[in-house]
């Protein structure tokens, strides 16, 4: 079955990640802020002009200029995983790294998965590596909820809980990192440069094949 994130023709449209759907979706769940709601009614109205490869690269620079966390730009990382053990960013040098800023109740962050599945048990052994990064989490056990989640989902990489990271007297990611919305999918090279800072869908892959091959 094909996978619904990672087309097997470069030049198909995602049409499972396009800006209608992230927009309303977002929108409707509030996982976009107004600054990010705007940025898509933006590349909602240049969708009618521009092919999905420029709108990704539009929406790329619109990214990388917003300073937070910009192309080129040194990347550090830090939190409490879900086992409460400090997490080693360092422990990841020399490997290319998705860093992926996450909730779970964001129905485009779930999107992502059979993607990041697909591209975690394709690359893993060459040297890729996934983080996930749960902020703006809701409810009374954040970490419970989180925990769950992952269970559910099967997910087999790095998770780390802002809720754990907060009760440990650090400063929450979302606030640390600038993040205004999720998904936020930073793309993060062996010496720790920000390679992507919209490391999404067919973005991801470009990138990868483009390191690792097919």
């Amino acid at each position: 079955m094909r996978s619904p994130i990672f087309s097997p023709d470069p030049q198909e449209p995602q049409r499972n990640n396009t800006g209608f759907y992230v927009f309303i979706g977002c929108a409707g769940c509030g996982c976009l802020t107004g600054a990010a709601i705007i940025l898509w009614i933006l590349v909602v109205a240049l969708m009618f002009s521009f092919r999905a490869d420029e709108i990704e690269r539009i929406v790329e620079q619109l990214i990388a200029s917003s300073g937070s966390y910009a192309v080129g730009s040194d990347f550090t990382l830090y939190g409490k995983t879900l086992d409460n053990e400090d997490f080693d960013w360092e422990s990841l040098r020399g490997k290319y790294v998705l860093v992926k800023f996450t909730a779970t109740w964001c129905p485009p962050c779930k999107m992502e998965i059979p993607g990041m599945m697909e591209a975690y048990e394709k690359y893993h052994d060459k040297g890729f590596e996934i983080v996930s990064v749960y902020v703006f989490e809701r409810g009374g056990d954040p970490v419970a909820t989180v925990r769950r989640s992952v269970e559910q989902e099967k997910l087999p990489w790095i998770i780390i809980s802002e809720a754990l990271t907060t009760q440990a007297g650090q400063p929450p990611q979302r606030e640390a990192f600038g993040i205004r919305g999720v998904p936020t999918m930073l793309f993060i090279d062996k010496e720790g440069k920000i390679i992507s800072a919209n490391a999404r869908g067919e973005q991801l892959r470009r990138e990868l094949i483009n390191l690792f091959g097919e």
